[in-house]
């Protein structure tokens, strides 16, 4: 699949996430911005952008056939 592909596809499964997990899982799996960073920008705790992230990750597999 070539990169191109790939980045649309990534964008569709993101499309699918409500607003407040999709920028929190772009910004970390796909820019690679770690919990801190995005905690410290959104001003909400590492704890909420921890989960956020876990709650996006767990739909798409729940959606995607996925573990």
């Amino acid at each position: 699949m070539s990169a191109v592909l790939a980045a649309e596809a990534a964008s569709g499964l993101l499309a699918e996430l409500p607003a407040e997990q999709r920028e929190v899982v772009a910004a970390h799996v796909v820019d690679g911005r770690e919990y801190r960073e995005l905690a410290a920008s959104l001003e909400i705790s590492e704890a909420a952008v921890r989960q956020r992230v876990s709650r996006g990750l767990s739909a798409l597999r729940r959606r995607h056939g996925g573990d």
